[in-house]
């Protein structure tokens, strides 16, 4: 009987000494399998991170191509796209390669002048180009940063922080901006208003210095402000509407203002971009296409009109030649 067992019990033993070696085979086959999807999984994520938008907190991930540094170089230089001038405009513009003689400013320039409009032209085309001077001293100064970026390809501390100055005082972002665009923006945006232009805005708005904005609150251009520490209420302001007259503490301050608002707002973008051809061809003498840009300064639909009118009446296109001396 019990060789009959062992007859029966040999075999059974065998087979499950089998099966259990197949089992822990393929278990080892199942994790040697699981392992190498593991491995590719962790190939796809690292892959992954490499081809997404990188931030700084995966700069240790390693890449097969430049550094992540210069990845996120790339990703942060913007390039300033010109929009295409109406040709018609550009042909009035012709190239000048010798540039326009200046003349000092004195005060015989204003004796062709009758006294009301003498006393206002004398008061403020200085100040107007003053200011103008002011903007060459930030285009130069910008112009050599340009310069020294393309041969050095670096700023000091101190010449980025005026350089975002200048930046910040025309409302051009310059955060994760790529120092080459920044002044490549800043050289387009900021840029001289002719003086007759100028003069001659502010001889309409505040009615040549006469009127109350300009007598009591240095207001020489009628600009808007929406902030009540900064503006007064005009007299006939409508039911319905908010704005305020931009009070200031000087006429200086009032024609910065209002060429930091030409420089920066956007609705004046077409009329930098004449001007941009103007710098481009070293021509500012068709004064009018530049006047033309101007209708949205003021509701008036005869608003172009009057800005030509002013000018030509009272031959202010003489002064755009005009500079003063400390």
């Amino acid at each position: 009987m019990d060789r009959l067992y062992n007859f029966f019990c040999f075999p059974l033993l065998l087979l499950g000494l089998i099966f259990i070696s197949n089992g822990f085979v393929g278990f080892v086959e199942n994790n040697t399998t699981d392992t190498k999807n593991n491995i590719q999984t962790a190939n796809q994520i690292n892959k992954l991170y490499s081809e997404k938008e990188i931030t700084p907190s995966e700069k240790e991930i390693t890449l097969k191509g430049p550094p992540i540094t210069e990845i996120l170089n790339e990703k942060l230089i913007v390039k300033i796209r010109i929009k295409p001038i109406n040709p018609t405009i550009t042909s009035k513009i012709e190239e000048q390669n010798n540039p326009s003689i200046q003349l000092t400013l004195s005060d015989k320039d204003f004796d062709y002048l009758d006294s009301n409009k003498k006393e206002f032209v004398k008061t403020v085309l200085p100040i107007i180009i003053n200011e103008n001077q002011n903007i060459l001293m930030i285009r130069s100064f910008v112009s050599e940063l340009k310069g020294k970026l393309e041969t050095l390809r670096t700023l000091n501390n101190k010449e980025i922080r005026k350089l975002n100055e200048i930046a910040n005082k025309y409302n051009i972002k310059y955060h994760n901006k790529h120092k080459l665009d920044l002044v490549d923006e800043i050289l387009l945006n900021v840029d001289i208003i002719p003086n007759s232009i100028a003069l001659a805005q502010a001889a309409i708005e505040s009615g040549w210095g006469k009127s109350r904005f300009a007598k009591e609150y240095n207001a020489l251009f009628g600009e808007y402000t929406y902030d009540n520490s900064k503006g007064v209420i005009p007299l006939e302001r409508e039911n319905g509407d908010t704005h305020l007259i931009k009070a200031f503490s000087s006429y200086s301050n009032s024609v910065e203002s209002y060429f930091n608002n030409i420089n920066s707002h956007y609705a004046y973008e077409d009329f930098r971009d004449i001007r941009n051809i103007m710098r481009e061809r070293n021509n500012f003498s068709n004064v009018n296409l530049l006047v033309n840009k101007l209708s949205t300064y003021a509701e008036d639909e005869n608003y172009i009109n009057t800005i030509r009118q002013v000018i030509k009446t009272n031959n202010f296109n003489i002064f755009d030649q005009k500079t003063i001396t400390y």
